[in-house]
């Protein structure tokens, strides 16, 4: 049986604050060192560690690669008797999870490709290193008060093996994370509308709903990063 750290119990002379999250691999907590700074620790859970010890650090051995601001920096990894983990740097700022669902916040066009250019250049660094996240939602990506996106959660990051690890996927998170935005502006005529496909229901030009279609592999694919660049710089032209 994992154990589940209270606040003000400590791991690695860090205090827990609480728990953020937890999965089938791991317990997330935030917590601080003596001079107060947060962090976040991953708790991996002893099961996971029996059956896949190799497949849990994927993580740390991703992030460890991985030196730029636009990913959570790994501090260190701990082994405390049953305990196994790493600690991680904690992101200030606002997960999109919260600002669509918790701050109904509504994105313009303009904003959406700025976070779509962002979030570009964000898996361009990745897939230059061999690495495709996986994971590219809305909780998944928090942006700081100076605007900036940071990608967090490697939980299923793996290398790019052009096998059963492939970019493409990225690519269709991307759209995904995208509609979800466009979603915000969205209001139905009437609530017994029919519930139709997101290419039908909202309100996009041939050129976005085909961009999208093509990042999902739904009309044509992506052969690189660079395509993508170029719609969305046309797309971005047009507004």
């Amino acid at each position: 049986m994992d154990k589940h750290y209270e606040r003000g119990e400590q791991i690695n002379n860090y205090t827990i604050i609480k728990i953020i999250g937890e999965g089938r691999y791991g317990i997330v907590y935030l917590a601080q060192d003596k001079d107060l700074n947060k962090v976040v620790i991953k708790q991996l859970k002893e099961d996971m560690l029996e059956k896949y010890p190799k497949k849990v650090f994927y993580e740390a051995n991703i992030m460890q690669n991985l030196n730029n601001p636009q990913f959570p920096k790994l501090i260190s990894t701990f082994k405390n008797n049953n305990t196994q983990g790493y600690i991680m740097e904690y992101i200030e700022g606002n997960n999109f999870e919260d600002l669509v669902v918790r701050h109904e916040y509504e994105f313009s066009r303009k904003e959406i490709y700025t976070i779509a250019n962002q979030l570009i250049s964000i898996m361009k660094i990745l897939h230059e290193n061999n690495i495709v996240h996986r994971d590219i939602r809305l909780p998944n990506v928090i942006v700081r008060k100076n605007g900036e996106l940071v990608l967090i959660d490697f939980g299923l990051a793996r290398y790019i093996d052009n096998k059963r690890y492939l970019k493409e996927i990225d690519y269709w998170y991307l759209s995904d994370f995208l509609i979800h935005l466009y979603y915000t502006s969205y209001y139905p005529e009437s609530e017994i509308d029919e519930e139709k496909p997101w290419f039908e229901e909202l309100d996009l030009n041939q050129y976005e709903r085909t961009f999208l279609k093509k990042l999902m592999g739904m009309d044509g694919e992506y052969n690189n990063i660079e395509e993508i660049e170029n719609d969305l710089k046309i797309i971005s032209s047009l507004i």
